[in-house]
């Protein structure tokens, strides 16, 4: 058997990744560089976190700078001319946290210095005043000396907004200045350009990027370049060995697969690196790897029906691009990687809708943990014990799934009911147990329609199928009466496109009490 090739992780440059006596494994994209390299141009991808943009770009930096001996075996070796060599400037925002405004001119600075060392120029040989006219004379200085028009690559162009916009929304707004200072210096340097690649998590309108002469090509929802980063099946299947040996291939794509760019669907390459490296132990790698501060703050500042994500419908306009003074919390969690297409439609006067859900068991575990402590204030140790409550249902343990339920709500501050009146609605107690029960990886449905009306939610185990109807304030049932969500559950006949599965079919009523901010009243009953 031949020896396995070593996993890259935190390999973040292509050069360490080729000339390491490592021998690592490497998936080849240099067909999609190609394609984009082989002309002039100006391009944007978007992707989540740790999804190999930043490898992308090194691969272009060695690609432009002509290290041909990297490329050997690769799509790209026999198709490129190697006698042309460009001088290439690269801008990594990345590296640290931007917590106030000198951070980001300090590393915007920091940056034009290393590249005019790169290539023996002090930063005090560039005169103009302003951190954009300095790029811009930079590009010019390297343009003249090699008399070669020059690469720029741009890594991570958004995280100085993303890191402030978790702090301050004036701080962000006031980054947003800084970098559209910076970045004016592109457009204004068109002339001396071979090509330019940016990439960031999201894209901000009015970061002075995406309008004007040189208006970048963003390659995003370009079906031509949907996989050019992440790992698909066909790559999963030939160019890991044995690594998936023994492995539940189709638990593996529950758990990470479901990235849709309009092409074919992709992993999160750092969550199977991490898996494969782990001894195929599932866990929420990528997850746990960090989240954008920002999705806190914004789940605090909104009113977010936690369900109302699970196929929510977005213009094509909406899921591209916003502005500082209108974030959109979907189209964040779009770009950010917590929720992918589902589904293109296809206006009838032209232009397309899109539908959003979580793209995998992960993504949908731990933003649910984010939304119940965002909406119950309840710390997440506490939270885990919520685990009984799926042990439960898979017992079918209603009793000990009722106490499970009653002692969440119990367990919410009274702080965050004293401060809203979010308590007195429906939406507040379906979101809680939504995200409550959907952490857990339980395959459910919520707010389906059937003809004569809409389920608040389903859930399902290999045994039984759950239909759960939810009120609040509705008049306490006496005796052996139903109750009014129960009752609702058999007029609306909820049950009945189940009816043919196998499964037993267990229909719960629950009824929320205002005043005592818990369930007043917990009825199943067994369909048979």
């Amino acid at each position: 058997m031949s020896q396995r090739q070593a996993l890259p992780i935190g390999v973040q440059t292509f050069e360490k990744l080729k000339e390491s006596n490592q021998n690592y494994l490497y998936i080849d994209k240099t067909e999609h560089v190609y394609e984009m390299a082989k002309g002039y141009g100006y391009y944007f991808l978007s992707r989540p976190r740790r999804f190999g943009k930043s490898m992308l770009c090194s691969t272009m930096q060695a690609l432009f700078e002509g290290k041909q001996a990297l490329f050997e075996g690769l799509y790209i070796h026999d198709k490129w001319d190697w006698s042309e060599k460009f001088p290439v400037i690269r801008i990594d925002l990345s590296g640290i946290n931007y917590e106030n405004i000198k951070s980001v001119n300090d590393q915007l600075q920091n940056s034009l210095s290393k590249n005019c060392l790169k290539y023996g120029l002090q930063y005090e040989d560039l005169s103009l005043k302003g951190l954009g006219p300095k790029l811009g004379e930079l590009i010019e200085k390297l343009y003249l000396k090699f008399n070669q028009k020059v690469v720029v690559l741009i890594d991570e162009y958004d995280k100085p907004i993303q890191d402030t916009l978790s702090n301050d929304d004036h701080l962000a707004s006031n980054s947003l200045d800084v970098l559209r200072g910076f970045y004016s210096a592109i457009k204004a340097s068109d002339q001396y350009i071979r090509f330019c690649f940016m990439t960031g998590i999201t894209k901000f309108t009015g970061v002075g990027l995406f309008s004007g002469a040189n208006n970048f090509n963003d390659i995003t929802l370009d079906q031509r370049y949907a996989s050019i980063c992440g790992f698909t099946q066909s790559e999963l299947e030939n160019c890991f060995g044995d690594y998936f040996d023994q492995v539940d291939t189709e638990e593996v794509k529950t758990w990470y697969n479901g990235y849709n760019y309009l092409g074919d669907k992709v992993y999160n390459p750092f969550g199977i690196l991490m898996f494969l490296d782990k001894g195929a132990s599932f866990d929420n790698y990528w997850w746990d790897s960090g989240q954008p501060g920002f999705l806190a703050k914004m789940f605090e500042k909104g009113s977010y029906e936690t369900y109302d994500l699970e196929g929510i419908e977005l213009s094509s306009q909406e899921l591209k691009q916003f502005t500082l003074s209108n974030l959109n919390l979907p189209s964040l969690l779009w770009q950010a990687g917590y929720l992918t297409i589902k589904k293109v439609i296809q206006e009838p006067f032209g232009g397309k809708s899109y539908v959003l859900a979580s793209p995998n068991r992960e993504i949908r575990m731990s933003l649910n943990m984010l939304f119940l402590i965002s909406l119950t204030s309840v710390e997440s140790n506490r939270l885990l014990k919520r685990s009984e409550a799926v042990r439960n249902l898979f017992k079918n343990d209603l009793s000990g799934f009722e106490n499970n339920i009653r002692a969440m709500f119990s367990a919410i501050p009274y702080n965050n009911y004293v401060q809203n009146n979010i308590h007195k609605y429906e939406g507040y107690y379906a979101s809680v147990m939504f995200s409550f029960l959907a952490g857990l990886g339980l395959k459910f449905r919520t707010e389906e329609s059937n003809s004569k009306g809409r389920i608040d939610m389903v859930m399902e185990t290999p045994t039984h199928i759950y239909v759960l109807e939810f009120k609040v304030n509705a008049p306490k049932p006496e005796g052996n009466e139903r109750g009014e969500a129960l009752e609702q559950i058999h007029e609306k006949r909820y049950y009945e496109p189940y009816l043919n599965d196998g499964r037993k079919i267990v229909l719960i009523g629950m009824q929320f009490s205002e005043q005592e901010r818990n369930l007043d009243w917990f009825k199943a009953e067994v369909i048979s």
